[in-house]
Formats: structure tokens, C-alpha cells, sequence
């Protein structure tokens, strides 16, 4: 390959500290995601000089090999040979940090990339690993990833990672299943069944849940039970926020998008050594705004479904001595939204329709036929109330680490503060058209505390471990308000809970490639609840005044059986048992003084995996397949079950359900610069016995929010053109029908595909970007979130077509 050639993979962000000549060329093979092959006695007692900047991979190579006598050559797609006789660069000047540009030529014998999958690093299983090593079903979403295709928060991962769905009832009140496993009841009391960890650090609530995605590393969503090597257990899954750490060198990125429905889209980020290379600071500024692309009919001059977060983080790392280190990250988000206008789907029940003073005219239609009369659409609401969501959030945490040839010590310690108020109108219609009036209002606080104690074994053993503490606090106090014409009923919880775990995972290397995992998880959860309830002689939901006292504390086993064998380098076979748990509770918004006395039983899960990971056609081409059957018992159900024109919430225990199904992920590179990548998810998710608190059986019905096919298809494409590169990316995704009610036969969520797109160019150095992108290119009308009320389908629709240009610069 030529120099230019070479050059058309583009720079990448190196940064490593001065140290032994061995540790430099792992953290060069880590960063770049090539392999380095080396001999230790050639590089014994020798020293590297530290690297830090933007370099072309050969680039860096030769700097960190400049005081040896060392050359290096590629040998396949990617992996090098570091050793003596091998070609060396030409040193034009001797510089202690060379500029690449004028000091570095490559050696004619130098291999060039030969097409091939990038390698994945993930610390799912607590340590930096290649993902195709790890045994388990685990995806990653990458930055470059995550700029070209404009995701900003979890409602933008689900449907791009096998089984994963997520379907927000607003920005604070997102439903996320994994497997056909998740959470729907949103009182005080309940956890979520898929825990969301930023840095290390478990987000209990289920209105802090949905935060914005910036500055990110990579996000790591891990399918199955979890809890033997993380703090907070979790039954359905994990999904993992690894944030940017700042660099050795200084960096400046600022980034400007502008786009349809006024979008302005802003970033920067700052950072740096603040004390040589002991302290490292970094500052990130994400603002995010969009007029609302929904007209209301009724709110002159309000366009609803907008978008106005405002985030920031920062970070500091203090490093005094190699062997210990220190991290403090604080973040702040604020998001203020209008309206979420709901539109009626469905009509089974006729509404009685009302006069000019309100009383009924004894006549009665189907809310789908009044909304088309008063001319609605899905660009058009119909409701006549202001609704609004106003969310702050902050965290602070700090990461404690010190490094001994015994293994390593970490601490984590953080506390997070969540603010959520919202408001909207249900019914979807005139407040004054019919008798199907009422307005919900949402105002929460929550607080927690959690310290994680976790010694780690040092890598390089056949018996590695992992032991950890965790202790986890958390306050919420929800008001939900349910507002009727003159009047409006209040519940009113106030949770506390606490949460004890000792965890810990052995990991042996019996026989060449063969590894055997063995982990458990105790648990010990608390939960007092204050709730206070008042009708106000309103017609449904809270049918009566009351106020309690709640108490409730459960203790579980859950272990972890993981048999893994390493075949060869590409090739991997696991099959693993675990067991997830999710504490019990109490319901939210209880209607009756008998509802909420009930004890809503913990839940628990046996989970049975067979997978393969593997690569083919000289790394070109990467196969993992997973088959799962999940043992499911006690589901936590959430209903709003019709009474009248409206209805009262009702949360029961299923007795089991079974979870059978298949997730393929597959990435091709067919030649230089094209990529294909897809994933499918095929999903049986069933009760089995299923006899709600009405006396109604659903058993072999499925499971809400599990469709049983969802796939999604990619192609990337890059080649050089000018002084840079030009990328085109493309996907596709589909997400099958889906059930939100255990029957059924109603509040089915349609079939729908989206396809966005995006076309990008880069400077040679990678100083600047420009790219245009288009989200939901086809404007597909579909289904985002649906409920049911009074008998009848209301829908959230999703975001039409958006498209728009995105400027970054590199100040560096």
C-alpha cells in the first residue's frame, strides 16, 4: 500500500503514558484494535516514550519504537510483527515527539490494511476484553456510530439492538424490555427490569432513566440476568454508558447542526492535562433544540413534540503514582418540552358527546371518528390542554483505584438527584366535546446514594475473581394527579429503599481454551412507603380516600454457571445458567385502600444460554449467535384495566411465562471500504399461567412489548477522495407487531420500518467534518408508544422525517 492509501484510514486519538517498551505496544494494540506480535526479551528493560495526539496507526507505532532498534511489519488484516530486522521508518530529524507529517517515512516493505472487522473492546465482565473473548450476549454502539446516525438517547438504541425494544410514554416515563422482560408500573416503589449504569454507576429511576448521550465512549447493552459482577442486580439486562476520559494532550472539538423544524444542535468539548500528566481535566457541553414538528389545533400558534435538552459534564482524573488513581465525574441535564400530543387510534367504546353547557345531547361517537371530524391527522392533535415536561437531573460520582501485584481495589461512590414534573392531556380531544375528560400530572423528586466496594484478580492468572460490596439508598416521593372536570383525585407515595449485595465471580482456565465461570449474587432489599390517596369524588382511578403505611423486605440467592471454550482465535462456544431477581413492591397509583395493601411479589428468572461467537474469511466477516430459554415467575404486570369511560390501575403477579428465542449479529467486510452489518431477533415470549386480579386468564397469550421478529441491516462505504475521505451509511430496521395489554385481542402495536441515511466528509488530518444526515428518510408514520383508555387505543407517533447538516472541528 502507499503512503496515501494507508493515510485513507484516517488518524486516530492515541494516548499513552511513558513506561515499559511491553505495557506501551498493549496499550497501542488496544487503542488501535490491532494485534501486536512481540517477543519479550526483544523489548526487555526497554522504555517508550509517552504518545499522545492524533496519528496514523504506523505513525504511532514508529514513535513508540524510536529509541529501539525495533522495526515492525503488518502480516494480516490486522495484527503486526514487533521485532529486530524488521523495516524501521525514516527518521528525517531527531525530535523527541516527531510531527508525522514531516519527520516519519513509512518503510516501503510496510503491509497496508487489508479489509477487516474492527476489533471490540467492552468491560462488561468488569475487565477491558475483546468482545468476541467474552462469554456473553453483549452489543456495542461506538461514537462514530452513534454521531452518523444522530442517537441521542435510549429511544434511539432499541431498535438497533437484537431484543432490546423502548417505548416511552414521555421523555421521563420510558417502558424498556429486553427478551420480552420489562417494567410498566411506575409508582414509587417498583424498580425497572433493564438497569442502566453511567460509569459504573447504577440510574434507579425510571424518569432519570432516559439520559441524553454525548461525550460517550461506547454504550454496552448486555442481554440476560445480571448481578454477579455488578453492583445492582438486574433481571432482564444491563445497558452500559462508558463516557469519554480526557486525554494526556490538549483537545477542543466544537460542533454545530442545523436542520428541519428549526433544529439547532450545539457541542463542545475542552480538555487536557491540567498538572503534567498527574491531572487530567475535561469539560463537555451538549445543547440540543427543535421546534415541535405536531400542530395543535386547538393551541394557536403551539407546535407539540419538541425537543430542548441542555447537558453537561465534567471530569477529572488524578493519577499521583502509577499504581493509584482517582476519578470525580459530575453531570447535569436539563430538559424543557411541550406537548405530547396523543391521537386515538382505535375506537371500540362510543363517547357521549356534550353541549355547549356540557350536558350530554344524547348522542354518542367513537373518538377516532370525532377526531377525523375535527379534522385531525398525525401532524394535527386534537387536544385542547398545554401539556409540558420539565426534568432536571445531576450526579456526582468518584472512582477510587489502586493497582497491586495482588489484583486491584475499586471504589465508586455517587449520588444522583432527579426533578420530574409533566402534565398532559389523555383523552386526546376537546376537554369540552365529550365525557371523556381527564388531564394526568406527574411531580417526582428522587435522590440516591450507592457505594460499591470491588477487588479484581490480576489478569494474567488461570484463577482470576471478581468480589464485590454494594450498598445502594434511594427516596422517591411521586404526586400523580388525575384532573376531571371540577374536580381531581391524588396519590401521593413516598418510597424508601434500601439495597445490601455481596457478589463475586471465580473464572479457571481448566485446559487449553476451556474456562469455567462460577458467581453468585446475595441480596438483602428493604422498601417503606408513606402513600396517601384522596378521590375527590372523582369517576375513575382513585375510587377512594385513604392513607398507609407500607413495608416490605426480601432476600435472594442468585448464582451464575458459565462453561466457555476458545477454540482457536476465532472461534468461541459458551453455554451458561444464571438466575436474575427483581425485589418486590408496591403498586403506583393505587385505586382502592385493598390495593394498595398488596404486596407485589419479587420476581425471578432461570436463564438458559447456548452461544457462538466467531469470525471468518480472514477476520473479514464476524457470526454471533445466541439461543436463550428463560424460566420466568411472577411477573410484575401493570394493567389499566376499563371501567366506564376511563378505568383504574391494577398490578398482579403472573404466575410464569416462558422466553424462547435467537439473536444473530453478523458484520461482512466484501473490500475495501464496504461494509455490511445487520442483526435479527426472533422472540416466543408466552405466559404460561396468567390469572389477573379480575379473575381474566391470559395464559399462552404473549408477553407486552415483545415482538417476535425485529431485525436491522446496515451497509458503510468510505473511500478516499481529495485530501480526505468521503463515508456513506445506510440502515434499515424493522420491529414486528407487538401486544401492550396481556389480552391480545386489543392495544396491538403495528408492524414498522424506518431507514435513515447519512453521507460525510472528513479532512485527510481530521482537523474537520461536514455531514448531512436524514433520520426516518421515508417519513413512515408509526407507532412510538399506545394505551389504552376507557376501552379505546391512543398512540404517541413518532418523529417524521428529519435531516440536516453537522459541522465538527477539531481544535488541535
Amino acid at each position: 500500500m502507499t503512503k496515501s492509501q494507508a493515510q485513507s484510514y484516517g488518524r486516530l486519538t492515541f494516548d499513552i503514558a511513558r513506561q515499559d517498551l511491553a505495557l506501551s505496544l498493549l496499550e497501542f494494540g488496544r487503542q488501535a484494535e490491532l494485534s501486536v506480535l512481540v517477543r519479550k526479551e526483544d523489548v526487555k528493560d526497554l522504555i517508550a516514550p509517552p504518545l499522545s495526539g492524533r496519528y496514523y496507526p504506523w505513525e504511532a507505532l514508529s514513535v513508540l519504537l524510536r529509541d529501539s532498534s525495533l522495526g515492525f511489519r503488518f502480516i494480516d488484516q490486522n495484527t503486526i510483527s514487533v521485532g529486530p530486522g524488521l523495516p524501521r521508518p525514516v527518521y528525517k530529524r531527531d525530535s523527541a515527539h516527531p510531527a508525522p507529517e514531516e519527520d516519519l517515512v513509512p518503510p516501503q516493505e510496510i503491509v497496508g490494511w487489508v479489509p477487516a472487522i474492527d476489533e471490540v473492546i467492552v468491560t462488561s465482565q468488569r475487565r477491558t476484553e475483546n468482545m468476541q473473548t467474552v462469554p456473553l450476549a453483549v452489543s456495542v454502539i461506538r461514537p462514530p456510530y452513534i454521531r452518523e446516525s444522530r442517537i441521542y438517547d435510549l429511544d434511539d438504541i432499541g431498535t438497533r439492538i437484537p431484543g432490546l425494544t423502548v417505548s416511552s410514554f414521555s421523555l421521563g416515563q420510558p417502558t424498556i424490555h429486553m427478551r420480552g422482560i420489562g417494567s410498566g408500573d411506575d409508582g414509587a416503589a417498583l424498580d425497572n427490569s433493564v438497569a442502566m449504569f453511567l460509569d459504573d454507576v447504577y440510574v434507579g429511576r425510571i424518569t432519570a432513566i432516559n439520559l441524553a448521550l454525548f461525550d460517550v465512549e461506547r454504550v454496552e447493552v448486555l442481554r440476560g440476568p445480571q448481578g454477579t459482577l455488578y453492583g445492582k442486580n438486574a433481571i432482564g439486562g444491563a445497558i452500559n454508558v462508558i463516557t469519554r476520559n480526557p486525554s494526556r494532550q490538549f483537545e477542543m472539538v466544537g460542533e454545530a447542526t442545523i436542520g428541519n423544524y428549526d433544529r439547532r444542535d450545539f457541542r463542545a468539548e475542552i480538555g487536557g492535562p491540567l498538572e503534567e500528566e498527574k491531572l487530567l481535566g475535561k469539560l463537555s457541553f451538549h445543547s440540543r433544540r427543535r421546534e415541535g414538528w405536531q400542530e395543535s389545533l386547538f393551541l394557536p400558534g403551539e407546535d407539540q413534540m419538541d425537543d430542548n435538552n441542555l447537558s453537561l459534564r465534567a471530569k477529572l482524573l488524578y493519577q499521583p503514582e502509577n499504581d493509584l488513581r482517582f476519578d470525580l465525574i459530575a453531570d447535569y441535564s436539563r430538559d424543557d418540552l411541550g406537548s405530547t400530543g396523543r391521537i386515538p387510534v382505535v375506537g371500540r367504546v362510543p363517547l357521549r358527546l356534550l353541549d355547549e353547557t356540557g350536558q350530554p345531547t344524547g348522542e354518542a361517537a367513537l373518538p377516532t371518528d370525532i377526531f377525523t371530524a375535527l379534522g385531525g391527522s398525525v401532524r394535527r392533535a386534537a387536544n385542547d390542554e398545554r401539556g409540558f415536561t420539565d426534568r432536571d437531573m445531576w450526579g456526582i460520582s468518584s472512582r477510587a483505584s489502586w493497582q497491586t501485584d495482588a489484583g486491584q481495589l475499586l471504589s465508586v461512590t455517587a449520588y444522583r438527584k432527579n426533578s420530574f414534573a409533566w402534565a398532559e392531556d389523555s383523552v386526546a380531544l376537546p376537554n369540552d366535546l365529550t365525557d371523556q375528560q381527564v388531564n394526568s400530572v406527574v411531580d417526582e423528586d428522587h435522590q440516591q446514594f450507592s457505594q460499591e466496594f470491588r477487588w479484581l484478580s490480576p489478569d494474567d492468572r488461570r484463577l482470576r475473581y471478581v468480589f464485590g460490596l454494594y450498598y445502594l439508598y434511594e427516596k422517591t416521593h411521586r404526586v400523580e394527579t388525575f384532573v376531571f372536570p371540577d374536580r381531581a383525585a391524588v396519590t401521593d407515595q413516598n418510597n424508601r429503599t434500601q439495597s445490601l449485595a455481596s457478589f463475586g465471580e471465580l473464572s479457571y482456565r481448566f485446559a487449553r481454551g476451556w474456562d469455567l465461570k462460577l458467581g453468585a449474587r446475595l441480596t438483602y432489599e428493604e422498601k417503606k412507603m408513606d402513600q396517601l390517596a384522596l378521590s375527590g369524588n372523582a369517576p375513575a382511578i382513585i375510587r377512594e380516600d385513604f392513607q398507609l403505611t407500607n413495608k416490605g423486605d426480601w432476600t435472594d440467592f442468585s448464582p451464575r454457571l458459565v462453561l466457555s471454550w476458545q477454540a482457536d482465535r476465532d472461534l468461541m462456544l459458551y453455554g451458561s445458567l444464571s438466575r436474575g431477581f427483581k425485589s418486590g413492591g408496591f403498586q403506583g397509583a393505587p385505586g382502592t385502600r385493598e390495593l394498595a395493601e398488596r404486596i407485589i411479589r419479587p420476581e425471578s428468572a432461570w436463564n438458559y444460554e447456548l452461544g457462538i461467537k466467531s469470525q471468518w474469511w480472514e477476520d473479514r466477516m464476524r457470526f454471533n449467535l445466541v439461543g436463550f430459554y428463560t424460566d420466568y415467575r411472577d411477573l410484575q404486570v401493570v394493567q389499566f384495566v376499563t371501567e366506564g369511560n376511563f378505568g383504574v390501575f391494577r398490578t398482579s403477579n403472573a404466575m410464569s411465562a416462558s422466553l424462547t428465542g435467537v439473536e444473530l449479529e453478523v458484520v461482512l467486510n466484501l473490500w475495501h471500504g464496504l461494509e455490511l452489518s445487520g442483526s435479527y431477533a426472533w422472540l416466543e415470549a408466552v405466559y404460561d399461567e396468567f390469572t389477573d386480579v379480575l379473575g381474566r386468564d391470559f395464559s399462552g397469550n404473549r408477553l407486552r412489548q415483545a415482538p417476535e421478529n425485529s431485525f436491522d441491516i446496515g451497509v458503510y462505504y468510505e473511500r478516499p477522495l481529495g485530501e480526505g475521505r468521503l463515508r456513506f451509511r445506510a440502515e434499515y430496521r424493522y420491529q414486528d407487531e407487538s401486544f401492550r395489554e396481556p389480552d391480545n385481542r386489543v392495544t396491538n402495536q403495528p408492524a414498522f420500518d424506518i431507514l435513515d441515511a447519512s453521507v460525510a466528509y472528513e479532512q485527510a488530518e481530521g482537523d474537520w467534518e461536514i455531514t448531512l444526515w436524514a433520520k426516518n428518510l421515508l417519513d413512515e408514520e408509526y407507532i412510538s408508544h399506545l394505551y389504552i383508555l376507557g376501552g379505546n387505543d391512543y398512540a404517541l407517533f413518532g418523529e417524521p422525517r428529519t435531516y440536516g447538516v453537522t459541522f465538527t472541528y477539531n481544535f488541535q
